[in-house]
This record gives structure tokens, C-alpha cells and sequence, in this order.
């Protein structure tokens, strides 16, 4: 009679921060011999090397705030809007509310009352915007490719009448609403704002 090999079981990956951790380790190569206490020091060694791992590699978490939109010099603008997240989702309103100062910094939130669905700051050269409900926020510098997926980094610039990247369209309607869309991802932002 042969022995046969028997896969490993136990052993799952989890996907976090775009790298591939090893959740469960049921096994460790053991010989014959190894008595049961070095293998559970060789576990707790291998599980000390992997904690370090996750904490060295770690994930970024975006801050709190760019930001405190407090002071004088800020204009604040109240509307409705309809956002359709991506292509053959559905849309869904709520209250938007767009903050602006002088130095270009700019705060977006859209709610559905009582629930809080996004909010969004913009300065010169920084990006932040954070889903609360789905705990998951993201940021960055400049307005490149990552900041492209996100419709609402590039409605206070839309509606200043600056130039916007090729993937986006901006129409003013003559009722006084307005319309942005992501010709790529299939988002659409449509309102209206308080003058």
C-alpha cells in the first residue's frame, strides 16, 4: 500500500491593501521526530513573522480631514442632486451641500436624510473622499488616474467652468441645473445648487 499526498488544507488567502496574507495556517511541515512543543514554537514563530509582516506592510488610512471648513471666506451652496455610482447601477438623490473658500478648497456631502453617503474635500493638489456607510475613504495627490473614478472630486471645478479630463462632460441646463458625466465608468452627477 503507497501513501498518497493529500493536499494542504486549511490554507486561504485574504486580500488586503493589494497584498496576499495567509489566514489560516493549520499546518506546519513537521517532522516525524519534532516533538508537539517545537512545533507550536514553530507556529508562534511563524505567526510572529507574519503579525510583523501585516504591521510593517500596513495599510494607509486616509485622515480625518484635509481640512477644518470653519472661518470667514467660505461660501456655502445647498441643492438636490441624482448620482447614478457607475453604468447599469440605478440612481439615487439626496441633499447636496458644496462649501467653498478662497484658496480654492472645496467640501462636498450628499446625504440621504438621516444617512451621511459620501463626503468629499478638494484643494490645489489634494483629494479626499470617504463612503461613511461602507467605512471606506480614499486620497491623494494631484487629480490623475485614481482621482478620475470619482465624479464628485471634479463638480466644483466643473462648475467653475474649468477645463476637466477628457473622460468627463459638463452641461449647464437652462433650467439651472447641471449635469457631469464619466464617459469610462458611466457615472453621472445631476442637480442643482443654490446660487
Amino acid at each position: 500500500m503507497t501513501k498518497q499526498k493529500q493536499p494542504a488544507t486549511g490554507l486561504s488567502e485574504y486580500r488586503s491593501c493589494g497584498l496576499s496574507f495567509i489566514r489560516h495556517l493549520s499546518f506546519v511541515i513537521r517532522s516525524p521526530r519534532q516533538s508537539a512543543a517545537t512545533a507550536g514554537h514553530s507556529r508562534l514563530c511563524l505567526l510572529a513573522i507574519l503579525l510583523g509582516l501585516c504591521g510593517w506592510c500596513g495599510c494607509q488610512t486616509t485622515p480625518k480631514n484635509l481640512f477644518a471648513a470653519t472661518g470667514p471666506g467660505w461660501r456655502v451652496q445647498q441643492g438636490q442632486a441624482l448620482w447614478r455610482p457607475q453604468r447599469g447601477l440605478p440612481e439615487f438623490g439626496g441633499d447636496l451641500v458644496l462649501a467653498s473658500d478662497d484658496a480654492g478648497r472645496h467640501l462636498i456631502q450628499f446625504d440621504k436624510t438621516p444617512i451621511a453617503i459620501l463626503s468629499a474635500q478638494t484643494t490645489s493638489n489634494r483629494w479626499q473622499i470617504d463612503f461613511p456607510r461602507r467605512h471606506q475613504g480614499f486620497s491623494g495627490r494631484g487629480y490623475g488616474w485614481r482621482a478620475s473614478h470619482f465624479g464628485w472630486l471634479f463638480l466644483p471645478a466643473a462648475l467653475d467652468g474649468k477645463t476637466l479630463p477628457g473622460n468627463f462632460h459638463f452641461e449647464r441646463k437652462p433650467d439651472g441645473g447641471w449635469r457631469l458625466e464619466n464617459s469610462r465608468t458611466g457615472e453621472t452627477l445631476e442637480g442643482f445648487l443654490s446660487p
